[in-house]
């Protein structure tokens, strides 16, 4: 069996793929931050811990320290869009990743591309404006809309940077926007808020195509806002759908895992949001239906032939939640919305209250393991101490 070097470990689903891989048989080595302390390498029994200078605040140094690491594993596996950035910038030609490489790392990180690919596939596209400079936010006329950066990510002098989301109510907070943006801002894009709920659809793309395909549409988020969820339920995939998925990922020479988001409206519309180049938040609800994706990617990236076996899977609907970002979302639901659209589905303080205290089962938790049944409680804990500690900071 292979050691697989995974990062950046602060990722969500770093602990699932953790136990994943473990399940397989491989040894695993995390990279992470080097100001980070963490349960999973307090708690889990972790080969080696690479610590590395957080991207936000010196990516030279992080891609120099990343390129050491070549020899220290035989694959890597990343799990959020830092880390992808980093495996393929930093480590293209020497260590073998099990991940995206090259042009499909790039659109992965890369909204823009991946509108003109869904539209490619037939998929729904809300109207978008893409701004490359100030004055072209000012064509923004549908309201309420969202301006976010196209770019996952950015080389912002010397920094990783994610970039800031916008609400725009109305043509005055368009105006405000205009005036706050500079000449060299990074591109962004502007689409209308779309009402409905998140759905998500997954699967592992081989050379004969997609197999093992699950999705999943969220019951909770964290922040109301929009965030990751804090709750999911398996949803079932059209076979519509999952035509355009296929002819998205054809379009872009996509292989390996994937999870692809949505928003789902009152009509039944699914709306493309964008593509996740990694592992992803909810991969609980996959690996307790028996796909173990970060498993199956290793095995792909090694053998370009490898078929998974996909289980039998039950009819009955699967849940499964974040015990701390549950708790943080009793929280956020406290502090109510920022504005009139997202107050019309504010969730109620007791649906949010019953919702984070209902009990379950361990596997009805995300980083649930029953070689390590305490585990997914410690990260809960550490969840929501470090998200507070944010709000305090």
């Amino acid at each position: 069996m292979a050691e697989i070097l995974i990062g950046l470990a602060e990722a969500l689903p770093a602990a699932e793929v953790f136990f994943s891989l473990r399940a397989a048989g491989h040894t695993v080595s995390v990279f992470q931050r080097d100001t980070s302390t963490l349960p999973l390498t307090r708690h889990l029994p972790v080969q080696n811990v690479h610590r590395i200078p957080a991207p936000e605040t010196d990516l030279p140094a992080a891609v120099a320290a990343m390129q050491t690491l070549a020899r220290s594993a035989d694959l890597v596996l990343p799990l959020d869009d830092p880390g992808l950035w980093l495996a393929d910038t930093a480590l293209t030609g020497r260590m073998i990743s099990a991940g995206a490489t090259g042009a499909p790392a790039r659109i992965a990180l890369d909204k823009r591309q991946q509108i003109d690919a869904a539209r490619q596939a037939g998929l729904a596209v809300p109207d978008t404006l893409v701004v490359t400079r100030p004055e072209d936010l000012t064509r923004a006329n549908v309201f309420p809309a969202i301006a976010k950066p196209s770019l996952a990510l950015a080389d912002v002098g010397g920094k990783l940077s994610k970039g800031d989301t916008h609400f725009l109510a109305n043509a005055s907070d368009r105006d405000s926007l205009v005036a706050r943006l500079t000449s060299d801002m990074a591109p962004m894009l502007v689409q209308p808020l779309i009402r409905g709920r998140g759905t998500g659809i997954f699967g592992l793309c081989t050379e004969d195509g997609v197999v093992a395909w699950s999705g999943h549409e969220r019951l909770r988020m964290m922040n109301p806002h929009g965030s990751g969820s804090s709750a999911c339920r398996a949803r079932q995939t059209e076979p519509d759908l999952r035509e355009g998925v296929s002819l998205f990922l054809q379009v872009i020479g996509w292989r390996g895992p994937f999870m692809m988001e949505f928003l789902t409206d009152a009509d039944g519309t699914d709306w493309f949001m964008e593509l996740n180049g990694r592992m992803w938040g909810s991969l609980a609800l996959a690996r307790r239906q028996g796909l173990e994706y970060p498993a199956w990617a290793v095995e792909l990236a090694q053998d370009p032939t490898f078929k998974p076996t996909v289980p039998a899977r039950s009819e009955v609907p699967l849940e499964v939640r974040h015990l701390g970002r549950d708790l943080l979302q009793v929280l956020f639901t406290l502090r109510g919305p920022k504005s009139d659209f997202h107050r019309q589905d504010w969730p109620s303080l007791s649906s949010a209250v019953t919702g984070a205290l209902r009990p379950g089962r361990g596997p009805g938790f995300y980083n649930f393991d029953p070689e390590f049944p305490r585990y997914y409680i410690r990260d809960a804990l550490h969840t929501v101490r470090k998200t507070i500690g944010k709000a305090r900071s």
